[in-house]
C-alpha cells in the first residue's frame, strides 16, 4: 500500500540562503547516491531510519520528515551547516573565480562511513547514474524497507542502507547478476574484512589523523587513493582530503599550472591535491 503524503504537511525552514546551501547543485555532485528527485527542486532520501524530503524554495531550503523522527539537528549535521565555508580569492587564479561563484551553495555532505565506503567502492570507473542504481540495488535487496510513498504523483520506495550484518548476506555471484562486475569481489571481501574487525574499526577512523586513515583504507580490496579520499572527506570528516578525478585533474592543469601525465601517478595525485589544499 502506498502512503499518500499530504503536500501541505509541515515544512520547516532551514533559514539558510542559497549561497550557503543550494540543493539543486548539491544533489547531483556525486557525493551521495541515495537521494531521489521527486519533483521540481524536491528530493527525498533516508537518513538513519527516517525519510526526509528536501525542497529548494525561492530564497532558502525547507525540509520535512515523511517517516520516522524529525530532527533539524540531523539535517543541519548532514549538510555540514555548522561549518562556515570561506574562499580566499587572493590565493586562487582569477580564471577559477567563476567556478567558485557558480558553485556557491555546494556543501560537503557528512555521511555514514559504512555507506560511504561501500558506495564509493561502486564508483570505480563508473558514472553517477550507474553508481546510483548499484547503491539503490543494495538498499532494496539487503536494506530494511521503511515506506512506499506517493510524492508529487510519484510512487517511491524507501529502504535503509544495509547494516554490516545485512551486507554479510551479499555474495559476489548475486552482485554480478545485478551488474556490479569486477567490483563484486572487492565489495564482498571488504564487507568480510569489516566483519572480522568489527564495524567500530571503520567508525573509529574518525578519531585518527588523515595519513593513518588513508593508509588503513587503501589496504582494503578495491580502495585506491581516490576512493579512500572520498570516504575520508564524505564519511569520516577529514576536510584536508581532496579526491582527485579527471575533472579535478583538468582544473588543476588548466588553471593552477600543475603538470601531470596522461595517467595519474601517485606523484601527480599529490601535486594536484596539494594545489587545492593551498587555497
Amino acid at each position: 500500500m502506498c502512503a499518500d503524503i499530504d503536500s501541505d504537511s509541515t515544512w520547516f525552514d532551514l533559514c539558510v540562503p542559497h549561497d550557503v546551501l543550494r540543493p539543486e547543485l548539491l544533489m547531483t555532485t556525486g557525493q551521495s547516491f541515495g537521494w531521489k528527485s521527486v519533483g521540481d527542486k524536491h528530493w527525498a532520501g533516508v537518513l538513519d531510519s527516517s525519510v526526509y524530503e528536501i525542497k529548494q524554495g525561492d530564497e532558502t531550503t525547507f525540509y520535512r520528515t515523511i517517516y520516522g523522527s524529525c530532527s533539524k539537528d540531523r539535517i543541519w549535521q548532514y549538510f555540514d551547516l555548522n561549518h562556515e565555508y570561506t574562499i580566499d580569492y587572493s590565493k586562487a587564479p582569477k580564471s577559477v573565480h567563476n567556478i567558485f561563484n557558480n558553485n556557491q551553495g555546494v556543501r560537503i555532505l557528512q555521511q555514514d562511513p559504512l555507506e560511504s565506503l561501500i558506495s564509493f567502492l561502486c564508483s570505480t570507473n563508473n558514472n553517477i547514474g550507474r553508481i546510483t542504481k548499484m547503491v539503490n540495488d543494495l538498499r532494496t535487496n539487503f536494506g530494511t524497507f521503511l515506506l512506499k510513498a506517493d510524492l508529487n504523483g510519484k510512487s517511491v520506495d524507501f529502504y535503509t542502507f544495509p547494516s554490516l550484518d545485512q551486507l554479510c548476506k551479499v555474495t559476489p555471484e548475486f552482485l554480478k547478476e545485478l551488474g556490479f562486475g569486477y567490483r563484486s569481489d572487492f565489495i564482498f571481501k571488504t564487507i568480510h574484512i569489516l566483519k572480522s574487525r568489527g564495524v567500530k574499526w571503520l567508525y573509529d577512523l574518525r578519531f585518527e589523523d588523515y595519513d593513518f586513515c588513508r593508509d588503513a583504507l587503501t589496504k582494503l580490496p578495491g580502495v585506491g587513493r581516490k576512493v579512500a579520499d572520498c570516504v575520508l572527506l564524505f564519511g569520516l570528516g577529514k576536510r584536508e582530503s581532496v579526491p582527485v578525478d579527471v575533472h579535478i585533474k583538468k582544473i588543476a592543469e588548466s588553471h593552477f599550472g600543475v603538470k601531470s601525465g596522461k595517467s595519474l601517478t601517485d606523484s601527480d595525485y599529490n601535486k594536484i591535491s596539494q594545489a587545492f589544499k593551498d587555497l
